[in-house]
């Protein structure tokens, strides 16, 4: 699910709603159903809507598949009160008009309105709620995406849109070449100092010094600075520790979700690998907040890539998986938990220590 843009652009025809959804995605969809739920209006005779959010899936593969995403289509809608909403299929008529003649269905016995219908292919789109061929011509409509003035609006605004999905997923991919080189040399530094300083007997405080570690890294990241190759290898080995981890979210509020979101996407390229899930997770979980839905799916699934039973990469799956509204995460009290986290790891030193991946 994706929340609706912050900046006021406004929507008239079908080419505009066509032309904003690469934006509200993060990229130009393909072979998919995308819905754009709208927020009731205040009077009931007012035409004028906001756009609340925005989903997709992928158009199925199997026909015997398409009552089921129809279901979750209505179900999704329903269970974030949606009254309206605008459908569109993107790829040819063969495969998008049984699927959104049966989402149509679902929303109609779930008491949604579809106040419009359209399938896009090639530049044209076609409309399943218009029947007048002057209007919406059997041949399809033309439109130009890339001079549209509501996707010139989203770009001033600074949102952008990548060719696809998998150029989305790219954006997490590890970061290659003689960086990687480096940061592999420094996390076997990293881990071989952290083993020595495991088997000490001396206590250390590793949740404060991971918390600490952490916060002058956003520090960094907020003033415009690239961590250093030592910082990359450290955080990566910190991270590990489920308490410092959980530590890294309750500094959200002292700085700005997209310093946490800068941070954690240059950590989820940067670090070995193996170490890649914490920072990916924390990832998800800020895109999740800020509505970003596109981004906290691939960052779960590049979670999850590297440690399939990671809990809170799990747990943002479901939340995705269920349409979660945004505002749902973004007001949960992170710098609350403070205290009770740091009283957790003074109980339970343990879960603040590393636990370093298999191998390292």
């Amino acid at each position: 699910m994706t929340s609706g843009l912050d900046h006021t652009v406004r929507l008239t025809r079908p080419a505009d709603f066509i032309a904003i959804v690469p934006y509200m995605l993060g990229f130009h969809p393909q072979r998919s159903i995308v819905a754009m739920a709208f927020e009731p209006a205040a009077d009931p005779d007012s035409t004028t809507r906001g756009l609340r959010f925005s989903m997709r899936f992928d158009l199925p593969d199997d026909s015997e598949d398409t009552p089921d995403l129809a279901q979750r289509f209505a179900d999704l809608l329903t269970r974030n009160g949606t009254e309206r909403a605008i459908l569109i299929g993107y790829g040819p008529g063969w495969h998008v008009t049984p699927v959104i003649d049966a989402i149509r269905g679902s929303l109609s016995d779930a008491g949604i309105d579809t106040i419009d219908a359209l399938r896009v292919e090639d530049g044209r789109y076609w409309s399943y709620t218009c029947p007048d061929p002057d209007c919406c011509s059997p041949d399809g409509v033309p439109y130009d995406a890339g001079s549209n003035p509501a996707a010139a609006a989203a770009v001033f605004a600074g949102y952008v849109a990548q060719p696809d999905r998998a150029a989305l997923s790219a954006m997490l991919a590890p970061a290659g070449g003689e960086d990687r080189e480096q940061v592999r040399a420094a996390t076997r530094d990293a881990c071989a100092q952290a083993r020595s300083l495991l088997t000490d007997e001396e206590d250390r405080d590793w949740y404060h010094e991971g918390l600490t570690q952490v916060a002058a890294a956003l520090d960094r990241t907020q003033a415009g600075q690239d961590l250093c190759l030592d910082e990359v290898a450290w955080l990566g080995v910190r991270l590990s520790a489920i308490f410092v981890r959980d530590a890294a979210m309750t500094l959200i509020g002292r700085y700005d979700d997209d310093t946490h979101i800068r941070l954690w996407t240059q950590l989820t390229r940067r670090v070995e690998p193996d170490f890649a899930a914490p920072p990916a997770a924390l990832l998800a979980f800020l895109a999740l907040r800020t509505g970003d839905g596109p981004l906290a799916r691939v960052a779960v699934e590049r979670a999850l890539s590297v440690d399939p039973r990671y809990s809170l990469a799990g747990l943002i799956r479901t939340a995705l998986d269920c349409g979660l509204p945004p505002e749902a995460a973004a007001g949960m009290d992170c710098a609350g938990m403070a205290d009770e986290i740091a009283d957790k790891a003074a109980q339970c030193p343990d879960l603040a220590r590393p636990v370093l991946p298999v191998g390292w």
